[in-house]
């Protein structure tokens, strides 16, 4: 257990106290001496005072105990500590870099190695921060928030995600942790823009690479599509950008919807991408007009819905041309085989309809989800049976 003394979030470093005439000197031999590795830690600012300069130095190289006397034989100096300012033109690459000196020991171990940026916010997950106080956890959250602005001079915004994604339209419940409370921005991903709520849709950047395997895969000039989980149109938009085909995208959420329409006109593809905001379930009413419009003619459907794709392939099967046609679905599958699972689970499901699998284009994790299951992406060619 740590004591209150060892919490507190220390801002302070090593500096080497000199005269100013000289600190050209000194800056002059840590050039010489050190080639790959600066004495100088230019994370920091240098203090200046009527008479003299203080420079931060690098503590992995003043612990490994490098002897500044034999350095600075001719020149007098002072070891003294300090708190640090950033050097704002430093470019980090890490927050570890950042919150070394900020944070103790132990806490180092607790920051996020990972976080999702979408456009100009940031969104944050912490493990359970067990033996620190509120005050203290705030404060370590705040820290590592800051940081990241840093890192990322393009997030102006850090939210913490405090509840798992839930509800019909997989909304994370957010909290702000650092910067402004707006949580409207844009996102650029693969030469296509999106303007998105992140507090009202679901939108996840870790998907860059899947979507773009699916740009990059053998659509052909044409194809009608059905993206029947659309969200704010990451899939339909960035396909119509690349691709002449018509795509229908539905999703249930308003609010995606709303963001759909505008991204379509944000990124002219309004020839191309057909938005709805509706339940893809209402395709099956012998009443509804785009059901009625789309039924047995569409070459291609993406099922991006992991929770539940699999209660949708009725709708799937009744959308796709009586020949057969692609279905990129995804699932999230328990392990220890979660590929073979998802495979599994199509296949058992076909056996109420008039499709079977063809071939089994792709099947792949996509992502570890949870500490016991995966997301999948099953690509599959049906055909009637």
């Amino acid at each position: 257990m740590m004591t209150s003394k060892e919490k507190i979030y220390q801002k302070e470093n090593q500096f080497i106290k000199l005269d100013k005439e000289n600190v050209q000197n000194f800056i002059n031999l840590v050039d010489k001496r050190f080639k790959s590795k600066s004495l100088i830690d230019h994370r920091y600012k240098f203090i200046k005072e009527e008479k003299h300069v203080l420079i931060p130095l690098n503590e992995a190289i003043v612990k490994e105990k490098i002897i500044l006397n034999d350095l600075m034989k001719s020149i007098q100096y002072e070891i003294v500590q300090r708190k640090v300012t950033l050097n704002s033109k430093f470019k980090f690459k890490k927050i570890e870099h950042i919150l070394k000196n900020r944070l103790p020991e132990s806490a180092l171990k607790l920051i996020p190695k990972s976080f999702d940026i979408i456009g100009s916010t940031a969104i944050v997950e912490f493990p359970t921060l067990n033996g620190f106080l509120d005050k203290e956890k705030k404060i370590l959250k705040t820290e590592v928030a800051e940081a990241i602005t840093i890192v990322n001079k393009s997030v102006k915004s850090v939210y913490e995600k405090v509840g798992q994604v839930k509800g019909e339209y997989r909304l994370r419940p957010l909290h702000i942790l650092y910067g402004t409370d707006e949580p409207v921005t844009i996102h650029k991903e693969n030469h296509a823009i999106f303007k998105l709520n992140i507090k009202e849709v679901y939108f996840t950047p870790r998907l860059v690479s899947e979507r773009q395997r699916i740009i990059n895969s053998e659509i052909k000039e044409g194809e009608l599509i059905v993206d029947m989980f659309a969200g704010v149109g990451p899939f339909s938009i960035q396909i119509a950008k690349n691709r002449d085909v018509k795509i229908y995208s539905f999703d249930i959420n308003s609010d995606a919807y709303k963001y759909l329409r505008e991204n379509i006109l944000l990124n002219k593809v309004e020839k191309k991408v057909f938005a709805y905001n509706i339940d893809t379930k209402i395709l099956l009413d012998p009443d509804n007009k785009q059901g009625h419009l789309l039924h047995n003619r569409v070459d291609r459907i993406i099922m991006n819905l992991p929770e539940s794709s699999i209660e949708f392939l009725d709708v799937a099967c009744f959308l796709i041309k009586k020949s057969g046609g692609i279905i990129h679905n995804y699932q999230f599958c328990a392990k220890p085989d979660p590929i073979d699972l998802a495979i599994k689970n199509i296949t058992n499901s076909l056996t109420d309809y008039k499709f079977e699998i063809k071939e089994i284009i792709s099947a792949k994790k996509v992502k570890s989800y949870s500490p016991n299951s995966d997301l999948i992406s099953i690509d599959v060619k049906l055909s009637s049976k």
